[in-house]
């Protein structure tokens, strides 16, 4: 719950990603922040939100069930 209110912009991102798997370069490109969406993204990981592994020289993220909790729970609450 503190995350929804502190790191609104991760929230952001998680919605992006949403139930599907992207690919860093696209990712980043849809929610139109290189730098700091990069670091958004290395934080969700560190936090248990977005799982990321290696296939063929790029790097896919995807949510994981606490991901998905948070994105479900923001829509709940209208973040």
């Amino acid at each position: 719950m503190r995350l929804l209110v502190k790191e609104r912009a991760v929230v952001r991102l998680l919605k992006t990603i949403g139930y599907s798997e992207y690919p860093t370069r696209e990712l980043l490109q849809r929610l139109g922040a290189y730098g700091y969406g990069h670091k958004l993204l290395l934080k969700a990981q560190r936090t248990g939100l977005v799982q990321r592994k290696v296939v063929k020289n790029k790097v896919y993220n995807k949510l994981t069930r606490d991901g998905k909790k948070v994105v479900k729970l923001a829509k709940e609450i209208g973040v």
